[in-house]
């Protein structure tokens, strides 16, 4: 890694510290902005949101794997995808801390990257089974309610 990419990384360490584990609060569980920012509804979301595209954005600049990226990309979907969920979603904003995740798929990439693009490769692969998996049952069961009320409204 050159001066550059480590400046980089360091700038983007100190990004995800601030969202993710700035605060310390009771019980000594950490906090970041990324938590306090999201109670503001909806914009606090966008701006947090942004911020964590912006890792995602530096990351591949830092020449992370596509799947790679997609992995990081799936963390910030997860947290967001809960923080629809109110109150919930407040409190997985804590407890997540999706950009302190994809510093350490970054810094994990940097280090070794062909071990984590495989990893990424096969976490993404699985995902893409699991979601052709499920549309598929989904198909299977619409087509099956679908023969049924066919079957209904031709006997009435």
């Amino acid at each position: 890694m050159n001066k550059q990419q480590h400046e980089r990384l360091n700038q983007l360490r100190v990004l995800g510290r601030l969202l993710d584990s700035r605060f310390e609060g009771p019980m000594g569980v950490r906090f970041g902005l990324d938590g306090l920012v999201g109670l503001i509804p909806v914009v606090g979301d966008l701006v947090t949101s942004a911020m964590s595209l912006y890792i995602i954005g530096q990351a591949a600049a830092l020449g992370c794997a596509p799947s790679t990226l997609v992995r990081m990309a799936l963390n910030v979907m997860i947290e967001n995808l809960i923080d629809m969920i109110p109150l919930v979603g407040n409190i997985f904003d804590f407890v997540w801390k999706s950009n302190l995740r994809n510093l350490a798929l970054l810094e994990s990439h940097l280090t070794a990257p062909t071990k984590v693009t495989w990893q990424s490769r096969v976490l993404v692969g699985f995902i893409a089974l699991i979601l052709m998996v499920f549309f598929i049952g989904t198909g299977y069961v619409a087509f099956k309610a679908l023969l049924a009320v066919w079957s209904w409204m031709n006997l009435n």
